[in-house]
């Protein structure tokens, strides 16, 4: 067996030379120099964190915004309903949602003018609210409104969250809804002229074929139909006066029962009224698109977001008119499930 000897004058064991050089390493005592650097580095590591520290201690908080909210109408429920979802949607968060009135019953001038964000809800506030020096942010306006008020306010800070659905979630809905259609009409005026060269755009083995059918004058409305509908699986209509209107829509839907030919429209009402399926943005879609916008904006200096469709969008289904056509129509919820599973892809 093998002692340790140790020495009378030291009280550290001396190595033996059989002991394993490792064991050795671990034993020996760090030199003068190793410890002069170690000190060295932790010294400037301290330094960097403390000064990660109080610049995260001293950074500005996010300023908070003051957001007028303008209303085209307090008699409009979806507008009413939007001012509720809005004021929900931000309760707790950083900016103050603060009612500017209506243009109905009358606009608070003052708060517009102190605002540093007013979000007008309507075509009708959108115009008004160009006019206050403040930047704007539209909700409840197609493209072709929000155009029509920027050409008349070209340095006016504007822009918007438009109600028109992107071609392709149309598209999305007329595959979920109509998966053996092979050809869709598309119904369209001069205000939706630009949305539906969007279709065009899309043209693939996965979508239907979609053939434009513009509208170029009203009295040309009833002969556009009836040949576009014979000559197609289905209808797809756009958002526009000459198409779309109270009159406009009475001629299609009842032209549409008569060939036999479902029609997939743009608004809940639409599909009320006996179309067969919509893609739209409901005042809870619109409110919670802009709350996440807000969501991300720290000041009042920071740039308006681009003008784009709704990031948010509900599914109506007409199952007594699916029936009336013979057509075996999803609910609601699977419709919708299926379009956001692809616009993830």
């Amino acid at each position: 067996m093998v002692t340790r000897a140790h020495t009378g004058g030291s009280s550290a064991a001396a190595p033996l030379p059989d002991e394993p050089a490792h064991r050795r390493l671990r034993a020996a005592p760090p030199s003068a120099g190793g410890r002069s650097r170690a000190h060295r580095l932790l010294i400037r590591l301290g330094r960097r964190i403390l000064a990660l520290a109080l610049a995260w201690l001293l950074a500005p908080a996010a300023q908070a915004l003051d957001v007028a909210l303008l209303l085209s109408s307090h008699q409009t429920p979806a507008y009413r309903t939007f001012a509720a979802e809005l004021a929900a949607a931000t309760a707790g968060g950083a900016h103050h949602i603060l009612p500017a009135g209506d243009l109905d019953a009358g606009i608070d001038t003052a708060m517009l003018a102190h605002a540093d964000l007013i979000v007008a809800a309507g075509a009708p506030a959108l115009a008004a609210a160009a006019r206050r020096g403040r930047p704007v942010l539209g909700v409840f306006v197609s493209r072709a409104q929000f155009d029509a008020v920027r050409s008349q306010a070209p340095e006016a800070a504007l822009s918007a969250i438009v109600l028109d659905q992107p071609a392709a979630r149309h598209l999305a809905l007329a595959r979920a809804v109509l998966p053996e259609a092979r050809r869709i009409g598309l119904l369209f005026g001069p205000d939706s002229a630009a949305q539906a060269r969007l279709f065009a755009e899309l043209a693939s083995a996965d979508n239907p074929a979609v053939t434009l059918q513009p509208v170029s004058d009203p009295s040309e409305l009833q002969a556009v139909l009836e040949r576009t509908l014979k000559a197609h699986d289905a209808l797809l209509v756009l958002p526009d006066e000459w198409v779309s209107g109270p009159a406009a829509a009475r001629a299609v839907l009842l032209t549409s029962y008569r060939y036999r030919r479902p029609v997939l429209a743009y608004s809940r009402a639409y599909v009320e009224a006996g179309a067969l399926a919509a893609v739209y943005s409901s005042s809870g879609d619109v409110a919670r698109d802009v709350a996440d916008w807000l969501a991300q904006a720290p000041a009042p200096q920071q740039t308006l977001p681009p003008v784009r469709a709704p990031r948010y969008f509900s599914v109506a289904i007409n199952q007594r008119v699916a029936r009336a056509l013979n057509v075996d129509a999803p609910n609601e919820a699977a419709v919708l499930d299926a379009i956001r599973l692809e616009e993830r892809r």
